[in-house]
């Protein structure tokens, strides 16, 4: 059962990793929505997927 949990918390952090890097990439290369609300949206959620890559709850 250790090495399942061991599986699914590292593939945990690497959907978390994959799916920050989607909306890191969406902050710097947008076409439209280009206004500093925007900017704090993306930034409030690329924060939870960074601090769990850096393995900080």
């Amino acid at each position: 059962m250790t090495l399942v949990e061991a599986v699914i918390h590292y593939a945990y952090f690497v959907m978390a990793g994959i799916i920050g890097l989607f909306f890191l990439k969406g902050l710097f290369k947008r076409e439209k929505h280009k206004g500093l609300a925007y900017d704090v949206v993306y930034a409030y959620c690329i924060i939870p997927f960074l601090l769990r890559i850096l393995f900080i709850k």
